[in-house]
């Protein structure tokens, strides 16, 4: 009798170890507020481009300021579901309903933010369409390919009791967003850079 409770005791813990550890996903997921610094690599082809990145998030309004080298050839994105405000290095405002479409018509680059406020923490988007994932034994995503994009997740790093992507890069067609972060914050964002 005893060897028997002994087994099903190994078979329980072996069972729990072979299934993948999703808390970090899940808590990412469960931070509505968050903020982080870091840098952005675009290249399309034989362009490049390399600027500083401050993004904060706070429920459904977001804040990006993209700064380029010395200053040169920066932009603030602002906004949430409804619509979306951008300001170039000139001060010139531009509004419409969909960032991503923002950014092509007015900086010539194609960065997914609507999919990078998910990706970024190592979740799916919600409203990205299907998606196929690979993750690690942890169960953080190594690979996740969605709304024709795929996000390598090269590095991840704890913040609190949160592990959180700090390296990962983004492809599709001849475009590759490469994407580093220097320093998270969560929780709820105290003030606005704008």
């Amino acid at each position: 009798m005893r060897q028997l409770a002994g087994l099903l005791a190994v078979l329980l813990l072996a069972g729990f170890a072979a299934t993948p550890d999703h808390r970090s996903s899940q808590s990412a997921a469960a931070f509505s507020a968050w903020q982080f610094n870091g840098r952005v690599s675009l290249t399309r082809g034989e362009e490049g481009w390399h600027a500083s990145l401050h993004w904060q998030e706070q429920a459904e309004r977001y804040f990006l300021k993209v700064s380029g080298p010395l200053g040169q050839g920066g932009f603030q994105l602002s906004g949430d579901d409804r619509e979306v405000e951008l300001v170039d290095a000139d001060g010139q405002r531009y509004t419409a309903r969909d960032a991503d479409e923002l950014m092509r018509a007015v900086t010539g680059w194609q960065l997914p933010v609507m999919g990078l406020r998910y990706w970024i923490r190592g979740l799916p988007a919600p409203e990205g369409g299907e998606s196929q994932a690979s993750r690690d034994e942890s169960g953080r995503l190594t690979r996740l390919t969605q709304s024709g994009w795929t996000i390598n997740y090269n590095r991840y790093q704890m913040v609190g009791s949160v592990s959180l992507p700090d390296k990962l890069q983004l492809l599709r067609d001849d475009i590759s967003v490469r994407i580093v972060v220097d320093k998270w914050e969560l929780g709820a964002v105290t003030a606005w850079l704008q």
